[in-house]
């Protein structure tokens, strides 16, 4: 499973290719071990919603084939939430994350999370700034 997180226009995306790889052309992020669950039980303690409501909340906004590639991007409400976050509140929603069922499973240092956290929080910041989307390229 290949995920990468990008920041664009949402125009931008609606004019993508399939050949074409975000990579090439917009600032990008790996996912890393940091599947979609995972992630999920970020956004839900970031939010406050339910984790069934917070993995919804990367919204699937291009299929390029029936088997992928596919570009989810992540709902406004999140991404502002996320590009609000003040330093104390990472390091507390770290020591959280860190406890949940799906990074327990990945045997993470907290240092990882901490660096994936700012880093998407970076991203998250950068699209609230200058009315971008924040996109998830997903090639399965």
């Amino acid at each position: 499973m290949h995920q990468i997180v990008f920041v664009v226009a949402s125009d931008i995306v609606e004019s993508m290719q399939i050949d074409e790889n975000p990579t090439d052309s917009f600032p990008c992020m790996s996912t890393r071990e940091f599947h979609r669950d995972a992630r999920a039980q970020l956004y839900s303690l970031v939010t406050g919603e339910f984790l069934d409501e917070a993995i919804q909340m990367e919204l699937l906004d291009r299929v390029f084939t029936d088997d992928g590639p596919y570009i989810y991007r992540m709902a406004d409400p999140l991404k502002v939430a996320l590009a609000r976050l003040e330093e104390d509140q990472v390091e507390d929603l770290s020591k959280l994350w860190m406890q949940c069922d799906e990074i327990e499973r990945l045997n993470l240092d907290e240092s990882d999370l901490h660096d994936f956290m700012y880093q998407l929080i970076h991203y998250c910041q950068v699209a609230v700034n200058d009315d971008l989307c924040v996109c998830i390229y997903s090639d399965d």
